[in-house]
């Protein structure tokens, strides 16, 4: 969930930034010695996003396999197809002519061949839009908090790098969101140690999660009526 976030932020930083070591580009661990740069994952929520549902107007495509005997010429489909939208392939890439080769049964969810088909291993292709099935949709956003701690020697070279960390993530914006995650920055301090200056730089970033499921439509509502 979060795993994904800190490598892509830790391997952009790591790919940009010559001046640290790539070991010293870390995630979730602490490092003393500068100069380093330290991703802190501070809290997360998750917040609702919009659910759709019956994408593709409810036509899910499906294909079946199956094997030819030489013999048997009725074969079972899982679901129903929606009219038209019947494509079968016997054997594999030439394409059959339902008029000619085979017949669709919609009561009995199958196809009949005219012509049995040759025996081989998964040589009959069935492809169709399910006229039972719907897809839906549901999401939900990840809202996490970061702090990135930038270590150097001194103010100077701490203000150097985190002005570079802040740059090559402004840049990996447009990237980032392609991937599904938005990056915000919110500000930061600077914090004088004994032995190092820290600049420590707070992000929001968000990923969208996405959950398909294929599922049956209600196909009957019965309403009845209690006696008093």
């Amino acid at each position: 969930m979060l795993t994904e976030i800190e490598d892509k932020l830790a391997v952009t930083l790591r790919q940009k930034i010559g001046e640290i070591p790539k070991e010293s580009i870390v995630v979730n661990t602490e490092l003393n010695k500068p100069p380093a740069i330290i991703i802190s994952n501070l809290r997360f929520k998750f917040e609702k996003a919009e659910m759709a549902e019956n994408i593709d107007a409810g036509k899910v495509t499906l294909e079946e396999k199956f094997s030819g005997d030489g013999i048997k010429k009725v074969y079972k489909l899982q679901e129903q197809p929606l009219k038209n939208s019947v494509h079968v392939e016997s054997p594999l890439g030439v394409l059959l002519d339902e008029k000619q080769d085979y017949t669709i049964d919609d009561a009995e969810c199958s196809v009949t061949f005219r012509n049995a088909p040759e025996k081989g291993k998964s040589n009959i292709i069935v492809k169709y839009n399910s006229q039972k099935s719907v897809m839906t949709l549901k999401t939900i956003k990840v809202k996490a908090l970061y702090l990135i701690s930038v270590l150097g020697e001194n103010r100077a070279e701490s203000d150097s790098l985190a002005e570079k960390v802040v740059k090559i993530l402004l840049e990996a914006e447009e990237r980032l969101a392609e991937e599904g995650i938005e990056i915000k920055p919110l500000g930061g301090v600077t914090v004088t140690q004994e032995k190092n200056v820290k600049v420590q730089l707070k992000y929001v970033v968000e990923r969208i999660m996405r959950v398909e499921q294929i599922v049956g439509p209600m196909e009957k509502i019965e309403i009845t009526r209690k006696n008093t």
